[in-house]
């Protein structure tokens, strides 16, 4: 695999990853309601994606629960992106071993403390093709355009105030 088309593929899954988060932040803004502008800059915006995630689930529950599919389709999305919050923190702070361009697949090495069989592992390594990467992709293209359904949603939605008392 050549180095530049690896370092557009992971390009791309950090873009996307970034947009996901965005689009989940507006998610949330808009379950809790547009009418403060610092809601978001204050509370969500900083979030990490496991918070941001919880807190959407949790809210969601509230607001929406009187919409049982919208509600079904909105965990299902969210635990989609959970499943692939292991692959962003290793794609996006992971150490890559990139140097030889001969071999059809690359590493990235997570450099998280483990206790395994007796013993401290200092990292693990993962193993990426240009196959995986480019279903990671289109995995991502697709969460994307369910977040985007479901902020459209929730936007035709009246919230009923006194929910979640």
């Amino acid at each position: 695999m050549q180095k530049e088309k690896v370092y557009e593929l992971i390009g791309k899954l950090t873009m996307q990853f970034a947009t996901i988060e965005h689009r989940l932040q507006g998610l949330l803004e808009t379950l809790i309601g547009n009418g403060n502008s610092l809601v978001g800059p204050l509370f969500i915006h900083n979030m990490p994606l496991v918070a941001l995630l919880r807190k959407i689930q949790l809210l969601s529950r509230c607001k929406i629960q009187n919409h049982s599919e919208l509600l079904s389709e909105l965990e299902q999305t969210i635990k989609k992106i959970d499943a692939l919050r292991e692959e962003r923190n290793l794609l996006i702070h992971g150490d890559w071993k990139i140097e030889t361009t001969k071999s059809q697949s690359i590493k990235v090495r997570d450099f998280k403390m483990r206790y395994d069989n007796g013993k401290w592992e200092e990292f693990s390594e993962t193993e990426f093709t240009e196959t995986t990467l480019r279903t990671l992709i289109e995995q991502l293209d697709g969460l994307c355009n369910e977040v985007d359904y479901l902020v459209r949603k929730l936007s035709e939605i009246q919230f009923n105030k006194n929910t979640c008392k």
